[in-house]
């Protein structure tokens, strides 16, 4: 199978490239045969990512519609869009109204899915949180005018969170909201520590709505790593995965310290471009990856 067909399932997260645009980062991907690419709110809200923030700000009009032009020019289709929710800290309110308009965003972007978390505990219990974040997504629901727009839940690992750091916690937050159009987003980096990755996945079935294929390192859980440079078996869950009878893209979220960009030939936007479809294309092929159109 070739390197082409193989990066029809490919995807390619913004963060990968944060010194550049959106805009830049469609022709880049798009020009090294990417099939997807997954936005950030954050690059519409400031051109480049320098740091992580919590996105706030609504996009204006003709920023949301250009880069839709962009995206259709290109023939790349949007995987997802990062990132809406933290529910949990105020105001709430604004909060919701944020997610009502990165689903708004995902709609003109044509997006599979918009990531979701849904935020920390602030000294509640497990279940206060989980329970306010399923009356935080089940008001989104209500209020949305974008029907067609799916949320996808990504949990994260526990240092970066105190609540939805399992893919089974997520699923029971599915559950709970009980609406087809709310499901998960899995990010084998985040997930694999918890011991239970190739089950959840198996119970997740078609609730999994998009896939960060990130690989790590023991002892180190502070990076992601290309695929093929840490020790996750990436093959096995991508397998896991395919058998759910998943059809949608898998994306790789690279992230790395900024300070390489300048100091490092290898971290300049087309090295690292070019170094993520080939990483890509290695585990998806050893884990014999279907091609044809994504779902």
């Amino acid at each position: 199978m070739s390197e082409s067909e193989i990066l029809e399932r490919c995807g390619l997260s913004g963060i990968a490239t944060p010194q550049l645009t959106t805009s830049e980062d469609i022709d880049a991907y798009g020009a090294r045969g990417f099939a997807a690419i997954g936005i950030w709110l954050h690059k519409l809200e400031r051109g480049t990512v320098d740091g992580f923030w919590i996105p706030e700000e609504v996009i204006p009009d003709d920023v949301v519609s250009g880069v839709a032009e962009r995206v259709r020019a290109s023939g790349l289709r949007v995987s997802h869009l990062v990132l809406t929710g933290f529910y949990t800290a105020p105001p709430y309110e604004q909060r919701i109204a944020h997610t009502l308009h990165a689903m708004n965003v995902a709609a003109a972007l044509e997006a599979d899915c918009v990531v979701v978390a849904p935020g920390r505990r602030e000294g509640r219990s497990y279940a206060e949180t989980r329970d306010l974040a399923a009356r935080a997504l089940t008001e989104v629901i209500g209020k949305t005018t974008q029907s067609g727009v799916r949320i996808a839940l990504e949990p994260i690992i526990a240092w970066q969170s105190d609540y939805l750091n399992t893919l089974a916690e997520a699923i029971e937050l599915i559950e709970l909201v009980g609406h087809p159009s709310v499901g998960a987003y899995v990010d084998s980096f985040h997930l694999w520590r918890t011991g239970t990755l190739l089950e959840d996945i198996e119970r997740a079935g078609p609730r999994i709505f998009g896939m960060h294929l990130n690989d790590a390192a023991d002892g180190d859980d502070h990076a992601n790593r290309l695929p093929g440079e840490g020790n996750l078996p990436l093959v096995e869950i991508v397998q896991a995965i395919e058998a759910t009878g998943y059809g949608g893209t898998y994306d790789n979220e690279y992230m790395y310290d900024a300070g390489l960009i300048d100091s490092d030939p290898a971290f300049a936007p087309a090295a690292v471009v070019d170094r993520c479809a080939r990483a890509m294309v290695d585990v998806l092929s050893e884990a014999g990856i279907r091609t044809g159109a994504a779902a």
